[in-house]
This record gives structure tokens, C-alpha cells and sequence, in this order.
């Protein structure tokens, strides 16, 4: 019974600590002082870094996953620095963080570092054979085409798949390992750099012989092929990388592939294709979408040639038009390749989405340039060629379950091979957009000074010309320049990233570039006739593709109706791991420090942990002259004209170097400490006019509160009513203060860094009763809330905080306290009569108003007493 009483009391009536000398109490500031500085400072690192990975996950822009391990890391190793600090000055109070942190960090870890479980399956796997299933073997465009040949009325290519299990036997993980070193060191925007990495990569796998298991098996169906009378057959090597031909992800144009390749070059082919994975136009393309290099996987299709009579791509629904009610149909004679590559001028054709699948409108433009025609021409394809195209790309809509891209050829006997197919991503089109191309600019405005061509890609940018027509002018193009080229080959995809839109003088929207900047949101315009002539490299131009126009200049009012971006980092691998990670990191659930339930065991994220200990930090300094006593007759005295005594303890720089220790007394000049000066100049800017006339209800009130608390009498000469004590650095101040009956404490620290900085205020007590100190601390909370500060006022005591606002606004807010601690001395024994109380606050805010618009400066002014 009597260790619980024991308990008890020590709880609610704690002994005072013994006193310690002013050096001991410098040594015990300095030190609790750099733990809170060092918390401070990692806090702001931590916050940082949340805030600066926040708004890349938002921003729908590109970012690598080297962007957010770094800034994954710094959030890590700062929150552990503030868990080390708190635990430093609090003697290990809340020891319970770091077993919450160490789970969060590996959680968070096992996000970041996850690895995919490959299962080795077979090197090479039929065609025919392969489902959607076995994408992960087969690669998505594989996977498709298998898909594809097992519907009925569907013909795919004879072929097989060359697996990712043989590629993973083919480039064995020393391979990997070098070629993970180039990839690491690679600056992905220094094109240079870019090039002569991929060169190096590519030359690690040309320089790989195949496993002869592999080669020997891959000869074996290439016979195969041969045998199934097919003889001296050639065929088509195509790459099939794990993700490519995904929604919105379509990898198109970026990896290699080789036609009409015979039997001796199978091996050859077969590792440019893998090396293709390595090229600068692959990696850009990648890093800018949010995939990883160990997130893809090369396979490789291997199909018999078709001879084609003519080729082409077919949408289901109009990529620019999410709810178009027609297809489109590019065609030309002969194979697809100059149709994706870009280098051939295609036949268009806009077709019904509902039978008899009739042409609604066509142009002719192989050998015609790009005039429009309406008459009876079919051009490259007759009517049943249209209408089974038709056919076949709803059948393949509806079994994949959206709108579908498709490669096809008509072969001499006229059968149609499906060579390809993948979904379409959502349509970017917006209200404004298709505004612009129903008006288009204001009447008054300037008109294009160019018109004309294919929109490969919807909407409106603006920059400088930049002619590109070889490798040398890749490595000069400009962030936010417009690429203007003679042919949009899939070699210029490594600018895209860079670019702000696209020109070409020739090619069509059917092509694997006008793809890519269909995904990436780049506005292009292709076949546009004389581009190269007439655009000049610097001249700023305004491009509108959707209204096929050019202008000169930078259009404003074009660019405010610019539909606003897609996230190009939807749905990949990179954006998932920041996504996850971000849930174990920056969600807040320790909102209310007066909460109950605001714990350290109840911090579940890293963005707890970091509110956790910020508002532990600041209370263990707040705390700080309560739990450390000092010897009051070695502090000096403040001389000179001031009002009552004021004692000084410099805790660390807070006087002026070369001042004497051994002096009893400083003058107010001979102080460099900020806040203190702050405090100081609203004390001393307007003289006290004494305490206000009571009544004798008044003066028995204070009788008998002298009666009650001997301490407080003023008549007696005790160290609470006559000496006060500033506690001071150069950026830290403790004011213990007591004037009359009631109690005062300020203290604030200042700093450049916002969140280091803070303001503290407590009041309580006074000589009238209860109800007329309350008035007084509430009159004192309404003046303070006008001036910002976050006030909790409990009867006659007052709690005041203001935090992370710049120095010199907190210097502001310190003058008000200081100019409040002096003029609300004795006024409870007025605070019975309303019209005293609203004089009194008309007088504060008239006299704060004054003080702070007068012009800044601290120089401390001695102040006058009557």
C-alpha cells in the first residue's frame, strides 16, 4: 500500500529534480538541443521526400524506379534517425517505434525488392498450341495469335514460339549481371550516353553463341516447317516480349522484326531480335512507361511468310473515338511493313461498325498523294475485302472484350492471315478538343500557315522546330522541341519522351510511331507534304493534329483548350510498386495529439511515425525548463532602465562573444538571442499603466488569495515575485515569468527551416476567483487567435502554440506575447464588467496593430514607466 501511494504521489506531485549549475544546464540543453535539431532536420527530410514521391505517383508523368528507390531510402533512413533522436531525449519513453518501424521497412522492402518466380518450361512451344494462357512462356503477342488461330474462320501463320525459358538459357545470369551494370550507370536523357550503352548491351548478346540445345532444337522447327509442304519455306522472326501488345502498353515498333529469313539465318535473327530488347529505342520507350528490365521478357515468334497481295491494319473502332460507330481500315498493296514503319502512304477507309459494313468514306492516297476520294474506286481493296475485315475485326473485339488494333494480309488466293492483334487504348478525346476542330480559332486570330496531312494523334502543343533526319541530330534534340522528320520510323521513338509533338512528311496514323504517340499523348501530324522545306529548325510553332493545322507562334488561345494528359505510368510495374509502398508510407492516422489514441503503438505508416515523434520532440522541449532546475544565484542580472528584475542564464550563444562570465549582470544590447529579442520589444513597447482601480470586493479577493498562498503575496520579497527568468541561445528562449498572482511561460525556438520553428505560450492563474481568471485567459485566447495562433484554453489556463511560419512572422507573434504578458497583469479583477472587458481588448489589438506596423527592427527600446 504504501509503494502505490508512493507511485501516486510522485505522479501527481513529482519532486523537483535537484539544482544543476549553469553549466551543467548548458552541457543538458546542448544536448537534448542537438538531438532536437537532428529530429527536426530528418523530419523535413522524411516529409521531403514523401512529398516529392507523392507528386510524381500524381503527376501522370514519367518516373524511374532508381527515383523511387532513392527517395524510398531517404524516407526510410530519416524516419530511423527521429525514431534514434526521440528515444535520446525522452530516455527511451517510446522504445515501442523501432519494432513498428523495422515491420514497416520490411514490408515495404518485399515491395521494392520482389522478385518474379520464372518456371522453366519448354525452349519452343507450337503455335497453335499456345493460349492466353501461357503469355508468360509465349510473350502477349504470341499468346494472342495462338488465341486467335484456335477461333473458328480465323487463320493465323503456321509457326512456333521460341520461349522465355530459352532465353533465360540463353543469356545466362553473368550475362544479366553485365549487362544490369551498363544499364545501372545509364543516363537515359543523355542520349549519348543512351546509344553507346545499348550498343554495348546489344554487342553482349550478338556476342553469345546459342546454347547448342537450343540451336539444335530451333533447326528442328524450322524442318518442321519445311515438311509440312512448306519446302524452302522462309519465315518471319518477331518479337514477342512479355507486356507488349497490352492495353495501353503497346511496345509497337520498339523491338525488331525480320522478314523473309531462310534457314541459314535463323540463329542470327533470332538473337538480333533478343538484342532488340537492349536497343535506345526500347529502353526509352520502357523507362518512360514505368517498366523495369528485369519486368520484361523477350520471346520470339517464329511464322511462315504469307505472300501477301495486300496488307494492312484495321481498328475496330477509330483510335481518336471512343464511341465511333466505324472502323478504320488502312491498306496497301503487297506486306504490312511499310504501313507500320511508316515509310508507306496507305489507302484509308472509314467503315460501318454495323452490316452491310459500308464504306463511309475513303482516301485514296497510294500514288494519289493524300486527295479524298468518294467515287466508286475500292482501291487497294474490293468490297468483300472491306466487309470480311469488317467481320473478322468484331469477331476479334468481342472474344477479347474491347477494341482491337490488327495487322492482316490477303494472301494470292485470297485468304486473310491475322498477323497481330492488340487492344486500343481509351480514346484521349475531350469536349475542348473536339471544340478546337469543329471552330477552331478565334476569327480574329492569325490562320494556319500550314494545312493539311493525317492526324496521327490528337491535340495541341507548342515549341521550337527541330529537323531530324539521321542519327547525328537524335543526340541534339531538344527537351520540348517539335520533331519534324521525313518518315516516322520506329528509330525516332527514343524522342517521344522529349518531344512536345511530332511532324512528318510522310506516313499514317496506322504506323507504330503514330502508336507510341498515341500512348504517350503527343499530338502528330503525319504527311504533311513539304514539311522539311517550309519548317525552319528554332522557329516556334502551335500545332493543332486534331484540326490538321499549323501555326506560327505560341498560341494561347489554342493551348488553353489542350485536353489534359493520360497517366503514362498507368498500370505498370513501377507505378504497383509506389502504389503499395506508398500505403506503408504516407497515409496519416495520428491526426489529434490530444487523442487518446495518439501512441506510439498505434503509428501503423511512416508518415505516423514522423507526426509522432514531431510532437513528442516539441513537448519534451517544451517540457524542458519544468524538468531542469537551475541555481538561480549564478544567473545575470538584466541592467538598465527595466521593469521589475529579470535574470538571464545564456544556455549556449545566447550573449554577445566576448562578453565577461564572471559579470552579474548584462545589458539588454549585450543579448543576441532572437526570440528574447522578439520578446523584449513587445514588453517594451508601450509603457504599463498599472493596474486597473478595484473594488473592495476587488482588493478582499486579493487578501484572501494572499491569505491562501503565502508564496503569492507580493508584499513578501520571495524569488517567484521578484526575480524572472529568461532561459536563452541564440535561436531558443525559456521565459518563466511571474507578474503578480499569475504564471506565464514562453518559449520559442527560431529557424530558417520551417519545420524546426515554433512558438509556445502557457498563462494561468491571477488573484480574483475562478470565474474572472477564466474571462482573462479567454479575452487572452481571442487576441491570440486573431493573430494565428492554435489556442486550447481549459478554465484560467492557456495553452498557445504557432509552428513552421518564417522567422520573422514568428517574431511578430513573439512581440504580442511579450506585450501581453506585461499589460494583462491584474486585469481578472476587472473581468466581472463587460464593458471592461471589451475596452480592454479594443486597447490589445489597437496597441498590437500599432506595434507591429511600425517598422521592423528589434533594436531593443528601453522602455518608459509612469
Amino acid at each position: 500500500m504504501h509503494r502505490i501511494f508512493a507511485a501516486i504521489k510522485q505522479t501527481l506531485f513529482p519532486e523537483s529534480k535537484s539544482s544543476a549549475s549553469p553549466e551543467e544546464l548548458r552541457i543538458a540543453f546542448a544536448k537534448r538541443y542537438t538531438h532536437f535539431r537532428s529530429l527536426l532536420t530528418a523530419n523535413n527530410n522524411a516529409l521531403q521526400a514523401m512529398a516529392e514521391l507523392e507528386k510524381v505517383y500524381y503527376s501522370g508523368e514519367s518516373y524511374r524506379m532508381a527515383f523511387v528507390r532513392s527517395k524510398i531510402s531517404t524516407i526510410l533512413i530519416n524516419v530511423y534517425k527521429m525514431i534514434r533522436n526521440i528515444l535520446a531525449m525522452s530516455d527511451g519513453k517510446y522504445k515501442e517505434l523501432e519494432p513498428i518501424f523495422d515491420k514497416i521497412s520490411n514490408d515495404i522492402s518485399e515491395i521494392v525488392e520482389r522478385k518474379r518466380n520464372f518456371q522453366q518450361g519448354p525452349f519452343i512451344l507450337e503455335l497453335n498450341e499456345v493460349r492466353r494462357k501461357d503469355k508468360d512462356e509465349a510473350g502477349e503477342k504470341m499468346a494472342n495469335l495462338g488465341e486467335l488461330a484456335a477461333l473458328p474462320g480465323i487463320m493465323v501463320p503456321p509457326g512456333f514460339v521460341v520461349t522465355a525459358s530459352a532465353t533465360r538459357h540463353f543469356l545466362t545470369p553473368d550475362h544479366i549481371a553485365e549487362i544490369n551494370r551498363l544499364l545501372q550507370v545509364l543516363d537515359p536523357d543523355n542520349l549519348d550516353d543512351l546509344y553507346s550503352a545499348c550498343e554495348k548491351m546489344q554487342n553482349i548478346v550478338m556476342n553469345t553463341p546459342l546454347p547448342p540445345d537450343l540451336e539444335e532444337s530451333l533447326h528442328l522447327h524450322v524442318n518442321r516447317l519445311e515438311a509440312g509442304s512448306h519446302p524452302g519455306c522462309k519465315v518471319a522472326l518477331r518479337s514477342s516480349a512479355q507486356g507488349e501488345d497490352t492495353a495501353g502498353v503497346s511496345f509497337a515498333g520498339l523491338y525488331s522484326t525480320f522478314l523473309d529469313i531462310d534457314k541459314s539465318m535463323i540463329s542470327e535473327s533470332y538473337k538480333k531480335v533478343i538484342a532488340s530488347k537492349y536497343g535506345p529505342r526500347a529502353i526509352a520507350y520502357r523507362r518512360k512507361r514505368g517498366y523495369r528490365h528485369e519486368d520484361i521478357e523477350m520471346c520470339v515468334g517464329c511464322l511462315l511468310m504469307v505472300d501477301a497481295l495486300v496488307s494492312g491494319v484495321v481498328y475496330s473502332r477509330d483510335p481518336e473515338e471512343e464511341n465511333s460507330a466505324v472502323m478504320r481500315i488502312n491498306a496497301t498493296s503487297g506486306i504490312a511493313r511499310g504501313v507500320v514503319d511508316g515509310t508507306t502512304v496507305t489507302d484509308l477507309y472509314l467503315v460501318s461498325r454495323t452490316q452491310p459494313f459500308s464504306v463511309v468514306y475513303r482516301e485514296m492516297r497510294q500514288g494519289r498523294g493524300t486527295g479524298r476520294e468518294h467515287a466508286a474506286d475500292t482501291g487497294s481493296l474490293t468490297v468483300k475485302q472491306i466487309q470480311r475485315l469488317a467481320e473478322t475485326a468484331l469477331q476479334l473485339e468481342s472474344h477479347f472484350g474491347q477494341a482491337q488494333d490488327i495487322e492482316w494480309s490477303f494472301d494470292r488466293q485470297g485468304d486473310l492471315y491475322i498477323l497481330q492483334s492488340r487492344p486500343i487504348p481509351a480514346s484521349r478525346k475531350e469536349p475542348a478538343q473536339n471544340a478546337v476542330e469543329a471552330t477552331g480559332p478565334s476569327e480574329t486570330a492569325e490562320p494556319p500557315f500550314l494545312t493539311g496531312g493525317i492526324c496521327a494523334s490528337g491535340g495541341i502543343a507548342s515549341g521550337e522546330v527541330f529537323l531530324v533526319d539521321s542519327e547525328e541530330q537524335i543526340q541534339k534534340f531538344p527537351k520540348g522541341g517539335v520533331l519534324v522528320i521525313r518518315h516516322p520510323l520506329p528509330e525516332w521513338a527514343p524522342l517521344l519522351g522529349r518531344a512536345a509533338a511530332v511532324i512528318a512528311e510522310n506516313g499514317s496514323e496506322a504506323g507504330h510511331l503514330a502508336t507510341v504517340s498515341r500512348e504517350f499523348g503527343i499530338p502528330a501530324l503525319f504527311s504533311l507534304d513539304g514539311a522539311m522545306k517550309v519548317l525552319v529548325n528554332g522557329q516556334t510553332i502551335t500545332i493543332n493534329s486534331s484540326a490538321r493545322a499549323v501555326y506560327k507562334g505560341r498560341r494561347e488561345d489554342l493551348l488553353r483548350l489542350n485536353i489534359v494528359k493520360r497517366d503514362i505510368m498507368a498500370g505498370s510495374p513501377v507505378q504497383r510498386i509506389v502504389t503499395e509502398s506508398l500505403q506503408y508510407i504516407t497515409p496519416l492516422n495520428l491526426n489529434d495529439p490530444a487523442s487518446t489514441h495518439f501512441k506510439s503503438t498505434w503509428c501503423e505508416t511512416l508518415h505516423d511515425i514522423t507526426r509522432f515523434c514531431h510532437e513528442k520532440s516539441v513537448s519534451e522541449m517544451f517540457n524542458y525548463g519544468k524538468e531542469h532546475h537551475f541555481d538561480k544565484g549564478a544567473a545575470k542580472r538584466l541592467v538598465g532602465d527595466v521593469p521589475l528584475e529579470w535574470w538571464v542564464i545564456d544556455l549556449a550563444d545566447g550573449f554577445r562573444p566576448g562578453l565577461d562570465s564572471k559579470d552579474k549582470s548584462v545589458r539588454v544590447e549585450d543579448i543576441v538571442s532572437v526570440p528574447m529579442q522578439a520578446i523584449w520589444h513587445g514588453i517594451s513597447a508601450f509603457p504599463w499603466e498599472g493596474p486597473p482601480p478595484i473594488s473592495a470586493r476587488g482588493f478582499g479577493s486579493i487578501i484572501f488569495q494572499s491569505t491562501m498562498r503565502p508564496d503569492l503575496d507580493p508584499s513578501v520579497a520571495s524569488g517567484l515575485t521578484t526575480k524572472n527568468y529568461f532561459l536563452v541561445s541564440q535561436n531558443f528562449c525559456n521565459l518563466s515569468v511571474r507578474l503578480g498572482y499569475h504564471y506565464a511561460m514562453i518559449e520559442a525556438y527560431l529557424s530558417d527551416l520551417l519545420t524546426e520553428s515554433y512558438v509556445t505560450f502557457r498563462f494561468k492563474g491571477g488573484a480574483a476567483d475562478m470565474r474572472r481568471k477564466a474571462v482573462r485567459a479567454r479575452l487572452l485566447a481571442d487576441i491570440l487567435k486573431r493573430y494565428d495562433f492554435r489556442v486550447e484554453l481549459r478554465s484560467d489556463a492557456l495553452l498557445a502554440r504557432i509552428k513552421k511560419q518564417p522567422v520573422e512572422y514568428l517574431e511578430q507573434r513573439l512581440q504580442i506575447l511579450g506585450y501581453l504578458i506585461t499589460h494583462a497583469r491584474q486585469l481578472d479583477m476587472v473581468m466581472n464588467q463587460p464593458e471592461a472587458v471589451e475596452q480592454y481588448r479594443n486597447k490589445f489589438i489597437q496597441d498590437i496593430d500599432e506595434m507591429l506596423s511600425r517598422k521592423s527592427t528589434l533594436t531593443i527600446e528601453e522602455p518608459s514607466h509612469g
